[in-house]
């Protein structure tokens, strides 16, 4: 029957999928045109640290909510005249952005 059937099959990590869906939920931030070998192995260890991340509903959520972030959407005057800050595919997948995201310090 189900080769599955004692162990939970793990879900497989999509890099492209969680690009496409950066691209097409946040098209006011820098597009992702290429996904590079440091990419892929960026999103996959965010999807290998908890179970909850290994879901495409769990990354359009987040995605979401950084769409939902003045601050991180660039829409908030920088500090002294500088440029707004804006969020990048990059800086949301580095480790300590990627939970303060997830955490809500950026949404009020």
């Amino acid at each position: 029957e189900g080769v599955n059937s004692s162990k939970v099959s793990k879900l497989k990590c999509d890099p492209q999928a969680i690009v496409d869906l950066f691209n097409q939920t946040l098209p006011g931030l820098p597009q992702v045109a290429m996904l590079t070998k440091d990419r892929r192995a960026k999103i996959k260890a965010r999807w290998d640290e908890s179970e909850v991340h290994q879901d495409l509903e769990f990354w359009a959520d987040f995605f979401a909510l950084v769409s939902a972030s003045t601050f991180l959407m660039g829409a908030e005057s920088g500090r002294d005249g500088a440029k707004p800050f804006r969020a990048t595919f990059d800086w949301l997948i580095k480790p300590s952005n990627f939970v303060k995201v997830v955490e809500g310090n950026y949404n009020a």
